[in-house]
């Protein structure tokens, strides 16, 4: 379970242990993935973008839930906005903190607020078994007319070894996930699919890539920069019927 400024928490659930895992035993399994990803340029850049767009102030109250490593908090950080920074993994909270972040599971950093302006989570919710309980939790602490931003895997066909290596619960339809910010009291202003490309390159990996879940650097690197961007314009076509993540933002009354 991971606290918030004031106390309020958000919990990680463990189907392996059956149990809330608070901070300390929570143990993030893909890493060596986490790292890989943090060299997709153009794919880290996009989802950027999605948040940038709603930073209407730079007084702007930001949360990055489920920071990991910093990749997205520190991409932001270098447009001159500095978001809060959750995350369960204690490894990766440390770096988060040497890295100058307000990592708000510790209860020595006061806030002088209790509500976010701005939340985004990409590709977290799938990691915690009560999806639903997270994104009221998450609902929670936005004020009146603030912005979540989710981004998460999508469509269950696509479910790999990568997902099983990390730790993931589910992948997501577009439906699913809009039904599910709704009943957190949200209302669902964007929802699409994203990546149609990465659908049929995911299901090329499920048949014929690596057992035990592992990316491979240079297939990363040559997707990311030749074949991302193209897949990012034929989104806007298939944006309603498929693709390999799915982008939704709501709002709270």
């Amino acid at each position: 379970m991971a606290s918030s400024p004031n106390g309020e928490s958000f919990t990680f659930h463990s189907e392996r242990r059956g149990s809330i895992l608070t901070p300390s035993e929570f143990v993030y399994t893909g890493r060596d993935n986490l790292e890989a990803m943090s060299g997709a340029v153009n794919y880290n850049r996009f989802l950027i973008d999605c948040v940038d767009k709603h930073v209407t102030s730079p007084n702007l109250r930001i949360l990055d839930f489920g920071a990991g490593s910093g990749t997205y908090a520190d991409m932001l950080s270098a447009r001159q906005i500095i978001p809060d920074c959750l995350e369960p993994d204690t490894e990766l909270r440390k770096l988060l903190h040497a890295k100058g972040y307000c990592v708000v599971e510790d209860a020595t950093r006061k806030s002088g607020a209790d509500t976010y302006s701005l939340i985004y989570t990409f590709n977290v919710l799938e990691h915690i078994k009560n999806d639903q309980e997270a994104l009221e939790q998450i609902a929670s602490r936005l004020c009146s007319g603030g912005t979540l931003v989710v981004y998460v895997p999508a469509l269950e066909i696509l479910f790999t070894s990568m997902d099983t290596k990390v730790g993931h619960y589910r992948r997501y339809r577009r439906t699913q996930l809009n039904r599910i910010l709704r009943n957190a009291g949200l209302e669902v202003v964007e929802s699409r699919y994203c990546d149609p490309i990465g659908f049929f390159a995911t299901l090329v990996y499920k048949i014929a890539g690596s057992d035990d879940g592992t990316i491979n650097p240079r297939a990363l690197h040559f997707y990311d920069r030749l074949v991302f961007p193209l897949s990012k314009a034929l989104q806007r076509m298939t944006g309603k019927l498929f693709g390999k993540n799915v982008l939704v933002v709501a709002t709270k009354p």
